[in-house]
């Protein structure tokens, strides 16, 4: 071809980007929100008590989205961290209650059995609340600290699109790793059965004060194999199924946000 020949010019089509490329941000921290969400469910397993097991849950929680925030480099102060993890009103425990519960659920094979077979779902909605939220972090979040008012809305927003979305392929997942986690139980470290067998008694002879609840039993190294295995699993069961679910719920949460769903709140 001579110099003076034309070159052609091929014009190509825009490639959109894929569902993955998209929630490639949410890979960052999706490993510590699937543990969280386990470990959530392990403890409502162990400590099936009204209030008590909420009130714990409730500061895993709020440990959680605190960690979410701060590697999103986002100021979210203790208060609306409260609001962003708060549950729908417990129920009232009177201390006879709390001592037939805990008489019932004495036996570690039925607590296993019981977050095996009842933990999933919630497991699964700890993991879209706490995933949605770290979208809001990274892609949605405009300056300053989020206030009171900010979080109850954004809460808002979440449990909409959580109540709205097709979840079958993630709770699929939890579903998975919470049958690993109630056979895990079985194994599960010296610590966490004596840190929670101690706060059940603290919290009965108390009369229900949920105030000796703020030790939160938290894994230490090489004391969370427990919840690795059911992890990973998860993990991998995401990978494999939840690709399209999750930017589904995703979008429709921005949809939701941007177009001012927040309950008159700003």
């Amino acid at each position: 071809m001579s110099h003076d020949d034309a070159i052609p010019h091929v014009a190509a089509e825009p490639v959109p980007p894929r569902p993955t490329d998209r929630l490639a941000h949410l890979t960052a921290h999706r490993g510590l929100i699937v543990r969280r969400a386990l470990l959530v469910g392990a403890i409502r397993g162990f400590l099936p008590l009204p209030l008590a097991d909420e009130r714990l849950a409730s500061r895993l929680r709020m440990g959680l989205l605190a960690k979410l925030a701060s590697g999103r480099q986002v100021d979210l102060p203790e208060g609306a961290a409260a609001v962003l993890a708060a549950a729908p009103a417990a129920s009232s425990l009177t201390l006879a209650a709390a001592a037939a519960l805990l008489a019932k659920f004495a036996g570690r094979r039925f607590l296993a059995l019981l977050a095996a077979g009842h933990g999933a779902e919630e497991m699964a909605l700890d993991f879209c609340r706490a995933t949605l939220f770290d979208h809001y972090c990274a892609k949605l979040h405009v300056g300053g600290p989020i206030t009171p008012a900010q979080a109850e809305a954004l809460r808002e927003v979440i449990e909409r699109e959580i109540r709205g979305s097709a979840t079958a392929s993630i709770l699929a997942a939890f579903r998975e790793g919470s049958r690993i986690l109630g056979r895990s139980l079985f194994e599960a470290p010296r610590w966490l059965l004596r840190r929670l067998a101690d706060l059940a008694e603290r919290f009965v002879r108390g009369g229900g004060n949920p105030d000796v609840l703020d030790a939160v039993p938290e894994p230490r190294a090489g004391d969370d194999s427990f919840i690795e295995r059911a992890g990973r699993a998860v993990e991998e069961a995401l990978g494999r199924t939840a690709g399209a679910g999750l930017g589904r719920m995703v979008d429709g949460f921005e949809r939701r946000w941007q177009g001012g769903e927040r309950g008159g709140s700003d």
